[in-house]
């Protein structure tokens, strides 16, 4: 089992992430693994309600709706 402090650096750094992507851009898009296309703003809230269920996160570079965005993922711990 995963104690909280653990879990929280987990989506401190997914937000870290993400900001370094985002960088000084506005109005940037982040793709979620279900189809959903999401402002930063939510996708933050995505990432860390998926890390408190226990999942793996990661967020990359990708293209969102033709233009640089957002890719996030997530995956069960093996």
């Amino acid at each position: 089992m995963v104690i909280n402090s653990e879990t929280e650096m987990r989506w401190i750094e997914a937000w870290s992430d993400l900001f370094d992507i985002v960088a000084d851009r506005y109005d940037v898009q982040c793709l979620l693994p279900d189809g959903q296309i999401v402002n930063v703003e939510t996708c933050q809230g995505w990432l860390q309600d998926a890390v408190y269920k226990g999942f793996l996160v990661e967020v990359r570079p990708g293209w969102v709706l033709g233009r640089r965005g957002v890719v996030a993922s997530k995956s069960l711990p093996v």
